[in-house]
């Protein structure tokens, strides 16, 4: 087993836009590539976007964890190039 690693996965720029229910079922696929997706309710595709921090961001928790990186995301769309596929590229 390997370092565990702590990502935020930051939903700002599509909550002003999309109201997504707090109890909504996602799925996120494509963790290691550089643009992760994350799919809401079976409906909704996101693509995300991992921006390095600068320090240590800190998450509390019963158990205290810190965060080295957040996964932004925005929806696919946003993502797609001319030929309509989006974007990944392996870590």
């Amino acid at each position: 087993m390997g370092d565990e690693e702590y990502v935020m996965i930051d939903l700002d720029d599509i909550s002003r836009h999309i109201d997504i229910p707090s109890n909504a079922p996602y799925t996120l696929s494509g963790l290691d590539t550089f643009n992760p997706v994350m799919v809401i309710d079976g409906k909704m595709k996101l693509a995300g976007e991992y921006i390095e921090t600068i320090g240590t961001c800190l998450a509390f928790s019963d158990n205290k964890a810190k965060l080295h990186k957040i996964l932004k995301f925005r929806l696919a769309a946003a993502l797609d190039n001319e030929d309509g596929e989006t974007k990944t590229s392996n870590l």
